[in-house]
């Protein structure tokens, strides 16, 4: 097996002495201190949406502080398991892995273990990349996440010294896969290149994951990664369509910052990298981290790429439709200039992100109403309940409303299987408007509430006709007539209309209710 080492790429911070209080909104103390939410036009984008806690971020990094203040609230819980009852209740193959999974120390605390070999920088490097996207924002503490609303998915594959290797990084990878990450942070950097990482990633790609990769860095003015591959930032490209983002880094001027790698083929964006304000990890326990809870003067391509995945988070929040090429597309299509001369001239991606113009342009490019005319629900958990809310099925009417299923009996006379139904965001979901519940299609059954004797036909727009007698129903039917009704509960009564009473056969035809919808959208 091939396995390739890993150096966290990250630069010396210092500690911020006291807030800078800002009277604008959001009202973080730090906010005024992040120049790069402004520059990405983050303020701008929350008009449109604030994030979601459906979308789950992963950052394969150092670990990140579970107990930080600003992070605990939008800190990825896996609710498929019980704490600490030595059980794998979820079947995932990790126990007890409730926030997450320790790749280096095999355990389910994924956070920098106390030790005497340690790297101060490489310790807090995941803490700050979580903070960079999704710090709790506008609680009047600490700083402002990109997201507002968020999942932050901690799996640790570095070491204290910011080391690790790719086969570390494929298994990370594979648990936030399983787990339904939607984004994967990569802020790590290698120059050997694993064709099992990248088939990993390939995979992760197919499952509708997107990967975020920083490009690196190097002292001196950087270096051209087409020349050098950087990796993981380079595995895939090459590709059309590939769903992995790499990411350089840019300065307060929109320059490219003098360490950031560059290449015309692997880099596809750049981001804020210098002077990065974000959350460190805190341990009163251990001395060199018991200096607070945020540190400035972070700088580094380890910086950009977090810019990156939390504006894809952001976007995809609100546009959960998006597959990773198209929400790479987005974010490309939509960036700033850069400004940058010599031999990294045209060679640091579409631009500068920024993520307002993001939004815009995915409702321009892709808009949500593709989903029209679709079936969708919310995500499930494995060991959800059958009567888990998530279990609901709806239909995206072209009236914009969202038509639920009131069982599968119904679902059945429409649709022949589920494997058209799209999952959605709880967010994207709750924005449509409830409907009245679909009701049988027109001519395939036969309905008889619970309580009342009398049997219906149905026919378009759930209008319910009274069958006078059981002579009619076997001319209309056949003698089997009695095994196409369905019982159904008297809180379903309202989801229907009563019409006319069928006296004879020729008031009613099954045929001619059948063909009288050639889809549901006409039944609204």
């Amino acid at each position: 097996m091939r396995t390739s080492h890993f150096l966290g790429f990250f630069f010396l911070t210092w500690l911020v002495a006291s807030p800078v209080f800002a009277f604008s909104s959001p009202n973080d103390p730090y906010f005024v201190d992040q120049w790069y939410l402004n520059k990405i036009q983050a303020p701008a984008a929350w008009q449109t949406g604030t994030g979601s806690n459906d979308v789950i971020v992963a950052v394969l990094d150092t670990g990140f502080d579970l107990d930080h203040p600003d992070l605990v609230q939008n800190t990825w819980v896996n609710t498929g398991e019980i704490p600490n009852n030595g059980i794998d209740d979820d079947g995932n193959g990790f126990v007890d892995d409730v926030h997450g999974w320790d790749f280096v120390d095999h355990n389910n605390s994924p956070e920098p273990s106390i030790s005497t070999t340690y790297d101060e920088g490489a310790v807090s490097h995941g803490t700050v990349i979580a903070g960079i996207i999704g710090a709790t924002t506008n609680d009047a503490n600490g700083i402002a996440g990109i997201n507002w609303h968020v999942k932050l998915m901690n799996v640790r594959i570095l070491d204290n010294t910011g080391i690790g290797n790719s086969e570390v990084a494929r298994e990370g990878i594979e648990y936030a896969v399983k787990n339904h990450a939607k984004i994967i942070n990569l802020s790590f950097t290698g120059f050997d290149n694993d064709p099992q990482l990248e088939s990993t990633i390939n995979a992760a790609e197919e499952a509708g994951v997107l990967i975020v990769a920083a490009v690196g860095n190097t002292e001196g003015g950087g270096i051209n990664v087409d020349e050098t591959p950087i990796y993981p930032a380079c595995d895939g490209h090459g590709s059309p369509d590939n769903g992995i983002i790499g990411v350089a880094s840019t300065d307060e001027t929109d320059t490219k910052s003098t360490f950031s790698n560059y290449g015309a083929t692997c880099t596809d964006l750049s981001a804020p990298g210098e002077n990065i304000l974000s959350t460190v990890y805190q341990n009163d326990a251990w001395l060199p981290f018991a200096k607070g809870y945020y540190q400035g003067g972070w700088s580094g391509t380890s910086m950009a790429a977090p810019m990156v995945s939390g504006a894809a988070a952001l976007v995809y929040a609100t546009y959960p439709h998006l597959t990773p090429p198209q929400l790479k597309n987005v974010l490309r299509l939509s960036a700033d200039p850069v400004h940058v001369t010599g031999v990294a001239s045209g060679k640091m991606g579409a631009g500068r992100l920024n993520v307002a113009n993001a939004l815009v342009l995915a409702k321009q490019l892709y808009p949500p109403e593709v989903l029209s005319d679709s079936l969708v629900k919310l995500h499930c958990l494995s060991n959800a309940s059958v009567n888990d809310p998530c279990k609901a099925v709806y239909f995206y009417a072209s009236d914009g409303k969202r038509h639920a299923f009131p069982n599968e009996k119904v679902f059945y006379t429409w649709f022949t299987d589920f494997s058209s139904v799209k999952e959605v965001s709880a967010d994207f979901l709750s924005s449509l408007t409830l409907g009245k519940n679909v009701t049988y299609h027109p001519g395939t059954k036969l309905v008889k509430f619970q309580t009342v004797p009398t049997v219906f036909a149905v026919s378009v727009k759930g209008v319910l006709h009274p069958i006078d007698s059981e002579s009619v129903a076997v001319n209309l039917y056949g003698p089997d007539w009695n095994t196409k009704v369905d019982d159904i509960s008297d809180v379903f009564f309202g989801n229907y209309s009563i019409g006319s009473k069928i006296q004879t056969s020729a008031d009613y035809s099954v045929a001619e209710s059948v063909a009288s919808v050639s889809g549901l959208d006409q039944n609204f």
